[in-house]
């Protein structure tokens, strides 16, 4: 599959005899056990290169084989902490699927409904059931400093630029990442009344906008932050902007959520140049 993805909204598809009476038709009548069709049901995990373990926060597929029946208009009920994401693009299970992600852990009961040939002409209604083992999700690793672990031997007091990354993990948590930034032209962190600009990183396949090659900046007084992300690691760098041989003072503050976890949180304060930084304040927590 392509990266290219879009959002989607959280969706419950309705039973068939719900819909039905919507528009004032009369359902049709449940296929005897005679006819009625059994279909198959396997689910794969798409961000787990289509795994058959099924890990929560993840984008998972479910899908029907229905063998020899003639099967439309088919539907799947979801609980709802279950979120359907709606086809598009590469991200399409067919017209007898469905794509969803779940934050929680656990049992997913689903039901898929359907009409068929009677047997005599007309059309009857089936529908079938599976339960679906979603594995808890594991927290995305610590952030670590990339430039330190290259030996470029950084001092965040001195240097004009950081790096910091974890792993997600196979099983990691992929809810998006919120990267929060503020700043001010002074040498001194932002006060409280200075907002915060905010982006946010998509990391599983069905989130909005979701590609693994594009970049988010925030830009700064004096700083740019630049994320991205996917299911395998999440990246963060921070840059000097617009320097001059002369000290120009800035002082910001990064913030990383993800799920209201605390990933990452940076504050420093100084004056920068072309060639250095000279940070009197230097605050990092990594937890």
């Amino acid at each position: 599959m392509t990266r290219s993805r879009i959002l989607i909204g959280a969706l419950l598809a309705l039973g068939f005899g719900a819909v039905s009476e919507s528009r004032g038709q009369v359902p049709p009548p449940s296929c005897s056990t005679a006819v009625a069709g059994e279909p198959s049901f396997s689910a794969s995990d798409l961000d787990e290169l289509q795994s058959g373990r099924l890990i929560a926060t993840h984008t998972l597929e479910l899908t029907t084989d229905f063998g020899d029946t003639l099967a439309g208009d088919v539907r799947f009920s979801l609980p709802a902490s279950v979120t359907v994401i709606r086809p598009h693009g590469d991200i399409n299970a067919g017209s007898s699927g469905v794509i969803f992600f779940s934050d929680q852990s656990g049992a997913v009961p689903v039901t898929a409904t359907w009409t068929q040939d009677d047997g005599n002409g007309g059309t009857c209604a089936g529908n079938a059931s599976t339960i679906l083992q979603l594995q808890p999700a594991t927290r995305i690793g610590r952030m670590k400093n990339i430039r330190a672990a290259e030996h470029l031997h950084p001092n965040l007091k001195f240097d004009l630029l950081w790096s910091f990354a974890a792993k997600v993990g196979r099983s990691g948590d992929l809810d998006p990442v919120h990267v929060m930034a503020r700043g001010v032209r002074q040498p001194r962190l932002p006060g409280l009344m200075v907002p915060f600009k905010t982006v946010t990183v998509p990391l599983r396949d069905g989130d909005p906008g979701f590609t693994d090659a594009k970049t988010y900046r925030i830009a700064l007084p004096g700083w740019e932050i630049e994320t991205g992300g996917d299911h395998h690691a999440f990246g963060l760098r921070g840059d000097a902007r617009d320097t001059t041989p002369r000290n120009a003072p800035l002082g910001y503050e990064v913030k990383v959520l993800q799920s209201g976890r605390l990933l990452a949180h940076l504050r420093l304060a100084g004056v920068c140049n072309s060639f250095a930084c000279a940070m009197r304040t230097v605050k990092v927590q990594l937890p």
